[in-house]
């Protein structure tokens, strides 16, 4: 005979079983899926402000920042302090986000925005500028050397040369007030300049192989490239206008030598250097030259490679420009 139990025992049985049941077969609670942050995967990106929320402290004594909307170049939107003072943030202005999560006054979790917004550009008339300056004058005069046949005058202005490269970069790291946007790109560029002229006067008069000459100057023509191409696309993102891409006070992006780029450049300069000594004294250097040629060749074919897949070579920078407000 089936035993039967009260009612209330039976409700209060049933409903603690399948209470029990459920925490047993279900286990765990499920997590909910949390929300990506709009710069997931990124340490930093780029945004243009769209609102000023707070402009003034809500603490007494509390350090002069603002809260502001931000949309992100990935076309999402974020809230972001800028801690600091004497920021002259406004609607419009573009701002460099980074990825650490900080508390705010208000107790939610933001972004931080780092570094100077709308500052004026920084003056290109410095001392290595000059001196980048005069490498890209002297390059005409070299080729013009080389051509007529002037082969110790042309050693002599070379080496003189090839020491304003050395002095500019150390002017600029011993002095900071000398380091300018137009320095660092007018710098690359001089080199490249002078040589692709050095290399194209010496292959037209038959010292260097054309293979060579073609494989520095392919090299060197794809970094222009892909930096144009890099900061043409950043400021499309900023939608602003084909000819901000040659001004020059503003920089966004960065190209860092590699230490095999700076091997590779006192390589073609050695290489240019026994080419043209050899003319002077009739030394017998074709083996010398052979081993230069062969170790510049495999020097320019690998920066070139490492260029093309470092993360570190091309470095997204900080867009600085002032620019007001809409009417």
């Amino acid at each position: 005979m089936t035993k039967l139990m009260p009612a209330s025992v039976f409700v209060s049985t049933i409903r603690f079983k399948t209470l029990y049941d459920m925490h047993l077969r279900g286990g765990p609670p499920a997590r909910r899926p949390q929300p990506k942050s709009p710069i997931s995967g990124h340490p930093q990106m780029r945004g243009v402000v769209l609102k000023v929320l707070i402009k003034k402290p809500k603490k007494p004594n509390s350090a002069n920042r603002k809260c502001v909307l931000v949309r992100l170049t990935n076309g999402k939107e974020t809230v972001a302090w800028i801690p600091g003072e004497g920021h002259n943030l406004q609607e419009h202005s573009q701002v460099l986000v980074e990825g650490g999560r900080k508390p705010d006054l208000i107790g939610v979790k933001i972004r931080v925005i780092r570094g100077k917004l709308d500052c004026a550009p920084d003056s290109p008339y410095t001392v290595p500028n000059l001196l980048s300056i005069c490498r890209i004058a002297a390059s005409p005069v070299l080729v013009h050397l080389i051509i007529n046949g002037h082969f110790s005058y042309t050693l002599s202005l070379f080496t003189v040369v090839a020491t304003t490269d050395i002095l500019d970069g150390y002017i600029a790291r011993r002095f900071p007030t000398q380091r300018s946007t137009f320095g660092s790109i007018i710098d690359p560029i001089a080199d490249k300049i002078l040589v692709a002229s050095m290399f194209l006067s010496l292959t037209y008069c038959q010292m260097i192989p054309a293979l060579l000459t073609i494989v520095v100057i392919a090299r060197d023509v794809c970094l222009i490239t892909t930096g144009l191409y890099l900061r043409l696309s950043t400021m499309r993102s900023f939608d602003q206008s084909l000819g901000s891409v040659f001004h020059f006070s503003t920089q966004t992006v960065k190209i860092t030598p590699t230490i095999l780029s700076k091997i590779n450049t006192f390589m073609q300069f050695a290489l240019v250097t026994a080419t043209l000594i050899k003319p002077i004294g009739n030394y017998d250097l074709q083996t010398t030259l052979n081993i230069l040629s062969w170790i510049t060749g495999f020097t320019t074919v690998t920066s070139g490679i490492q260029y093309a897949f470092s993360k570190t070579a091309f470095q997204m920078q900080q867009f600085q420009k002032e620019k007001t407000n809409a009417t």
